[in-house]
C-alpha cells in the first residue's frame, strides 16, 4: 500500500520543516513516504524530500497548492496521501497502523452543523485514490465549473464538498488534536489588567492522538510568533513521542 505523508510547507517557513526534520521525521516508517510540497518563489534546488509545485505559495492559495500535491501523489502511484500541515507533530508509526483506511478521513469539525456537509480539520486529513481522482482535476475555488462558487482559501472545505456530490463522506477520527496550550502567565500581572482565562485542554484526547496541531492564538489569531509555537512545536513533541519510543533527537 503505497501512502504519502505530504507537508505542506511554503519558503518562508524553513524553521518549521527543521523542527520536522528534527523530530517525528526520522521516526516514520520506511514503507511510507514523506515529501515536503512548497510553490513558487524558490531560489535554490529542491532537496530530495521536496517538491516544488507551479502554484502560489501563500495561505490564500492553498486550494491549489493541496490540489497540485494531489496530482502529483496520484500521477505517482499514491494510494493514499495524508494533508499535513507544517505545524504539526505526528507519530507516525502508530497513525500508520491505525489510520482509518477509508476514501476520505480527518478529525470532522465540531463546529459543523447536523445537516452541513461533513468538514475535517483542514490541519490533518486522508484521501484514498478513488478520491484524490475526483478532486485533483477540479476547477479551482470561483473559476468557472467549480463547486464551489466563490474564491476562498479552504482547501477542506473545497474537497470535502466535491467529494459530498460524490458520495464520499468524511470518516471522522478523533485521533487528530488542535493543541490549543495554555499561555504562560506573566511575572508581574499589569495594573487594571482584565483576567483571561486560559483554554481548557481536553487532556484525554490530548493523551490518545496521534497527530497535534500547534494552533497557538495568544496574540489573536495568527499573530503567535514563529519562535513560540516552536517552542510548543518541541515540548509536545518530547511529551507525546520523544518519550513514547524513547528516542534522542
Amino acid at each position: 500500500m503505497k501512502t504519502l505523508i505530504g507537508v505542506i510547507n511554503c519558503h518562508t517557513r524553513p524553521d518549521f520543516q527543521k523542527a520536522i526534520r528534527d523530530t517525528w521525521l526520522p521516526l516514520v516508517p520506511p514503507e511510507v513516504d514523506v515529501k515536503f510540497f512548497l510553490g513558487r518563489g524558490a531560489t535554490r534546488e529542491p532537496k530530495t524530500d521536496e517538491v516544488f509545485l507551479d502554484c502560489g505559495d501563500t495561505y490564500l492559495d492553498l486550494p491549489e497548492k493541496v490540489q497540485c500535491m494531489l496530482k502529483w501523489a496520484y500521477a505517482h502511484g499514491a494510494e493514499y496521501t495524508m494533508k499535513l500541515d507544517d505545524d504539526c507533530i505526528l507519530d507516525a508509526q502508530a497513525w500508520y497502523q491505525g489510520f482509518q483506511r477509508s476514501d476520505f478521513s480527518g478529525w470532522q469539525d465540531p463546529g459543523c452543523r447536523p445537516n452541513e456537509i461533513k468538514t475535517p480539520w483542514g490541519f490533518a486529513y486522508v484521501l484514498s485514490r478513488k478520491a484524490m481522482k475526483l478532486v485533483k482535476d477540479h476547477p479551482l475555488p470561483g473559476k468557472p465549473g467549480s463547486i464551489s462558487t466563490h474564491a476562498h482559501g479552504n482547501d477542506e472545505a473545497f474537497f470535502s464538498t466535491i467529494l459530498h456530490y460524490n458520495n464520499i463522506f468524511l470518516n471522522n477520527d478523533p485521533r487528530y488534536y488542535l493543541y490549543q496550550g495554555q499561555k504562560p502567565k506573566p511575572v508581574h500581572r499589569p495594573l487594571r489588567a482584565p483576567k483571561r482565562e486560559a483554554p481548557t485542554l481536553d487532556m484525554t484526547r490530548y493523551y490518545t492522538a496521534y497527530a497535534w496541531a500547534i494552533y497557538l492564538n495568544w496574540e489573536g489569531w495568527h499573530n503567535t510568533s514563529p519562535e513560540v509555537i516552536l517552542q510548543e512545536f518541541r515540548k509536545v513533541f518530547k511529551d507525546r513521542v520523544q518519550e513514547k519510543y524513547h528516542v534522542c533527537v
